[in-house]
């Protein structure tokens, strides 16, 4: 069985053009992403996550407390 030469050949050249094309859009989806938030946050974070549990166990108070309200 003979193959046509011309014919693997501009089958292999739409292959890899498909494939160099999906490579360049993971690329750039890849350069695209968010990286790490930084110190700032993670220690915002830390800090509410310290006073909730320091606050364990308290009771809060509901947003009004004790303010009547005029109707």
């Amino acid at each position: 069985m003979d193959f046509n030469t011309y014919a693997v050949e501009k089958m292999v050249e739409v292959r890899l053009a498909d494939l160099r094309a999906a490579g360049a859009r993971a690329a750039l989806l890849a350069s695209a992403r968010v990286g790490p938030r930084g110190v700032g946050p993670a220690i915002g974070g830390a800090l509410i996550r310290l006073g909730r549990w320091l606050a364990q166990g308290e009771v809060v108070a509901a947003p009004n407390a004790g303010v009547r309200v005029a109707r």
